[in-house]
């Protein structure tokens, strides 16, 4: 990684993705607690846990893949887990289900398809 700040490299890494108002609010109370807790080497960094929540088309993949590669500037991408409710919904993020991701199995009575 180059020697920008903190700053210069959110403001890089958001503005490569196009991210719009609301979007950009997101990324950025992401990327700052990130960066907070993680880059700045606290001794026990806690987790970010984020929920990204809205109808199909405003953009949550934008944020996710924008907050990927900002992290991957830090070497840190390894530390990401992004969790989706659908399989096809965790492929578009690189991610996994969040029934896979929480170790939660699923069983059921009947045979058949998704046993």
């Amino acid at each position: 990684m180059t020697n920008m700040n903190a700053e210069d490299v959110i403001n890089r890494v958001g503005s490569k993705f196009g991210l719009n108002k609301k979007q950009w609010i997101a990324f950025c109370l992401i990327a700052c607690s990130f960066i907070k807790t993680h880059v700045s080497m606290s001794e026990n960094p806690q987790p970010i846990r984020i929920l990204l929540t809205g109808p199909g088309g405003t953009g949550k993949t934008h944020v996710v893949n924008a907050l990927h590669t900002l992290m991957a500037e830090y070497g840190s991408e390894h530390m990401l887990h992004f969790l989706a409710p659908t399989g096809s919904a965790a492929s578009l993020i690189d991610g996994m289900t969040i029934h896979k991701g929480f170790g939660i199995k699923i069983k059921s009575n009947s045979k058949g398809k998704g046993n």
